[in-house]
């Protein structure tokens, strides 16, 4: 699996990646939670995954800024950043997972992102290490282009690559000058951190078509235009899985629309797509076509005269 191009269609990565990168970015950073434990260390980070929807707190009042982190709420974490849903993922065998991390530890073990510390034990409860934090943001987000040899004393084992790609990329300058912590207990708010800087590092490559213009052009395709060429290693499907599709009639009924066919221009700025399942022959309404940020509508009149 292509991890970098599984992202790039998760809605949590990218409200990150709008939020990083426009004005509005001011609204969703400023602290709209009722944590108390909150420092000014901790509060771009935690106010931004928190306004994103991808962190919670341990109470109301609360987000236990100081608290180790556990292997289960670190899962649950980066599976909300990773997926807009999770459908029933292949199941890790792991025998002590509860319902409320089960989806999410068994959907990143299906993509390689964490194992168990054993075949059948995941350990969610356990204290996560900063050793198996840098595994974890490492494989989940590619990290693996930017590994540089590290100054820490205390990096090796099966971690060593991993620690070396988050500091290659400057997520992480270690504990000191000289030791990184690898078996040090992670904090709440470090990880919110490290996972904060993770997601503004990796921008550059994150990418999200956005729609200039819809066209019903017969009873069974449409037209998309986008505001700018689509990128070159994407196809017509990929393109398409970015948006949404709806048909709403003109007695108000909404019906969503499963795309049969995929095409892209020549010049990549004009997705075409099939939707024989929702034919408008004797119809009429609106087709509607929705990005991340907006929905653009086309009229439709196919009624017999």
């Amino acid at each position: 699996m292509n991890i970098k191009k599984f992202l790039y269609t998760t809605t949590a990565v990218v409200l990150a990646v709008v939020a990083l990168a426009s004005p509005a970015s001011a609204a969703l950073t400023t602290s709209s939670h009722s944590f108390t434990d909150v420092g000014d260390r901790y509060a771009k980070a935690v106010d931004f995954l928190y306004a994103v929807e991808l962190i919670n707190g341990k109470s109301p009042t609360k987000f236990g800024t100081n608290d180790p982190l556990t292997r289960g709420d670190a899962a649950v974490i980066l599976a909300n950043t990773l997926f807009s849903t999770i459908e029933n993922p292949k199941d890790a065998g792991f025998k002590d997972l509860n319902t409320r991390v089960r989806a999410s530890v068994n959907a990143l073990a299906e993509v390689g992102i964490v194992s168990g510390v054993t075949p059948t034990e995941f350990q969610p409860g356990a204290p996560l290490s900063r050793g198996a934090m840098a595994k974890f943001l490492s494989l989940a987000f590619e990290l693996e282009e930017y590994q540089q040899q590290t100054p820490f004393s205390d990096v090796g084992g099966v971690f060593k690559p991993y620690i070396e790609s988050l500091y290659g990329a400057q997520i992480t300058a270690g504990k000191t000058p000289s030791t990184y912590g690898t078996h040090t207990q992670i904090t709440r708010g470090e990880f919110a951190n490290l996972l904060y800087k993770t997601i503004e590092t990796t921008t550059d490559w994150l990418y999200y078509p956005e729609v200039a213009d819809v066209k019903v052009t017969t009873v069974t395709s449409t037209t998309v235009t986008l505001t700018e060429p689509a990128l070159a290693d994407y196809t017509a499907t990929e393109i398409a899985d970015f948006l949404e599709f709806m048909v709403i009639l003109e007695d108000g009924t909404e019906v969503p629309v499963e795309p049969t066919s995929f095409k892209l221009s020549a010049d990549r700025l004009v997705l075409t797509i099939g939707h024989t399942k929702q034919n408008l022959t004797g119809k009429a309404g609106h087709f509607v076509v929705s990005d991340f940020d907006i929905s653009f509508e086309s009229p439709f009149n196919f009624k017999l005269k």
